[in-house]
C-alpha cells in the first residue's frame, strides 16, 4: 500500500472522529455543526476515492457517490461559516438554492450511473482513447471537468465566506477581530489549494500527479478542522430553552419591600405602577432570564419591554422599584452569574464564555466581571479550581 493511501485513510479516520467532536460541542449551533459534519461527508468520500484509485471496480463505483458530494463541500462550508458567525440556528429555505449544482450534477451523472460493471469501464477506455460516445454519456463529467467544477465553486464560495466575515466584523468589538486574524492564514491557505486543484485541470497531468491531488485534499481537510476549533470566538450556542433555572434558582438580585417606591438616587417616589402589576412584571421578567434572554447581545431595554408587552418608561420604573439597581445592573448579574458557573463547569475559553453571556467585547466582560467579583475571569477560575 503506498505512503499517499495510508495517509489518506488515517485522515479518514481522523475525520470520522471530528465528526463525532461536531455533533457533541456546545460551541456551535445546530445548522452550523449540520454543515460541517455535511462537509466532511464529502471529504471523505473524496479521500474514498482517490485511497481506491488503483483498486479497478470499487473505483468505479465510489465516483457516483464521490462526485455529487465533492462538489458540495464548498457549498456546505459556506452554509456552515455563515451559521457560525451570523449566530442563525434557523433552516431557510432560501439556503436550499446553493443545492442546485450538487443536483444538476447527479443528475447528468445519471446515466452513468445505471450502467453496469463492465460498461462503466468501457465507458473509461472510451473517453481515454477519445473516442465517440453516446450522447447522454457524454455529460459525465470525467476527472478534468469535476476538478474544474470543484476549483470553480471553492474559489466563489471561499470568496463569499470571506465577505460574510468581514460584515459580521463590523458588528464586532477589535478584540473579536484580532482574535480573528489568525483565519486569515487559514482563508489563504485554501484558496492556494483550490488554485492548485485549477492548475491540475488547466495543464490536464496525467494520472500519475494523483498524489498531488491527495496532498492539497489532506491540507484543505486540516485547515477546515482547524476552521472549526477556532472559529467559536464568533459563534455561540442559541437556544430558547428555559433550562438555566437549574444554575439560576432564585433571582441574582435583591427585592425591596413592596411600599418602598425608590429612584436611582434613592429619593422616595410617588409611582403610577401599583404593587400587584409589578409583582407580576417581576415574576415574567425573571423567567425571560431563566430561559437565557440576557445572552442576546442585542437586548435592550425596549426589546424587553416588548417581550414583556409594556412600555418602555414602566419597565424602567418596575427595575428601579424593585431591585438594587437599573436595567443595566439587572442584565448584567444575570451574564455574570452564568459566566461564574461557565468557568466554574467547562473548559470553554475566556472570550467564549463572554459571548455565550450576551457581551459583544471581551473588554466590556472583563471590566464588568472585575467590578462584581474584584477578580478577573482567570483569577476567578484559578481560585475555584483550587477549591
Amino acid at each position: 500500500m503506498q505512503l499517499m493511501t495510508v495517509l489518506l485513510l488515517i485522515s479518514v479516520g481522523m475525520s470520522f472522529f471530528m465528526m463525532g467532536y461536531v455533533a457533541t460541542t456546545p460551541h456551535q449551533n445546530a445548522k452550523a455543526k449540520l454543515c460541517f459534519s455535511l462537509m466532511l461527508v464529502g471529504l471523505i468520500s473524496l479521500m474514498i476515492e482517490l485511497a481506491m484509485f488503483e483498486e479497478g471496480e470499487s473505483f468505479l463505483y465510489i465516483i457516483s457517490i464521490s462526485g455529487p458530494l465533492s462538489v458540495s463541500v464548498p457549498i456546505f462550508f459556506f452554509l456552515y461559516f455563515k451559521a457560525s458567525v451570523g449566530l442563525s440556528d434557523e433552516f431557510q429555505w432560501k439556503n436550499a438554492k446553493h443545492l442546485f449544482i450538487p443536483l444538476i450534477y447527479l443528475a447528468v451523472m445519471m446515466p452513468y450511473n445505471l450502467l453496469d460493471e463492465t460498461s462503466k469501464a468501457q465507458f473509461f477506455s472510451q473517453v481515454y482513447a477519445k473516442e465517440a460516445i453516446p450522447w447522454p454519456l457524454s455529460m459525465t463529467p470525467i476527472r478534468f471537468s469535476r476538478l474544474l467544477v470543484v476549483s470553480s465553486l471553492g474559489l466563489a464560495y471561499l470568496y463569499l465566506s470571506w465577505r460574510e466575515l468581514h460584515v459580521e466584523l463590523n458588528n464586532k468589538k477589535q478584540d473579536v477581530l484580532r482574535e480573528m486574524t489568525k483565519l486569515q492564514g487559514a482563508f489563504l491557505a485554501i484558496s492556494l489549494s483550490f488554485i492548485v486543484i485549477f492548475m491540475f485541470f488547466l495543464f490536464r497531468l496525467p494520472h500519475q500527479f494523483t498524489w498531488m491531488i491527495s496532498s492539497v485534499l489532506l491540507i484543505i481537510t486540516a485547515i477546515s478542522c482547524m476552521i472549526f476549533y477556532y472559529l467559536p470566538v464568533l459563534g455561540k450556542k442559541l437556544t430558547s430553552d428555559a433550562d438555566l433555572h437549574q444554575l439560576l434558582p432564585h433571582p441574582p438580585f435583591q427585592q425591596v419591600k413592596d411600599n418602598q417606591q425608590i429612584d436611582e438616587n434613592g429619593k422616595q417616589y410617588r409611582s403610577s405602577v401599583t404593587t400587584s402589576l409589578a409583582k407580576e412584571v417581576l415574576h415574567n421578567l425573571h423567567i425571560l432570564m431563566q430561559g437565557g434572554i440576557y445572552k442576546d447581545a442585542t437586548l435592550s431595554l425596549g426589546k424587553l419591554a416588548s417581550q414583556l408587552e409594556l412600555s418602555t418608561h414602566h419597565l424602567s420604573q418596575i427595575i428601579n422599584q424593585q431591585t438594587q439597581g437599573n436595567y443595566f445592573d439587572l442584565i448584567n448579574q444575570y451574564r455574570i452569574q452564568d459566566a461564574q458557573q461557565l468557568l466554574i463547569n467547562t473548559q470553554m475559553s475566556i472570550i467564549d464564555i463572554a459571548y455565550e453571556v450576551g457581551y459583544n467585547s471581551k473588554s466590556s466582560f472583563y471590566t464588568e466581571f472585575k467590578r462584581r467579583t474584584q477578580m478577573t475571569p482567570n483569577q476567578f477560575k484559578k481560585s475555584n479550581k483550587s477549591k
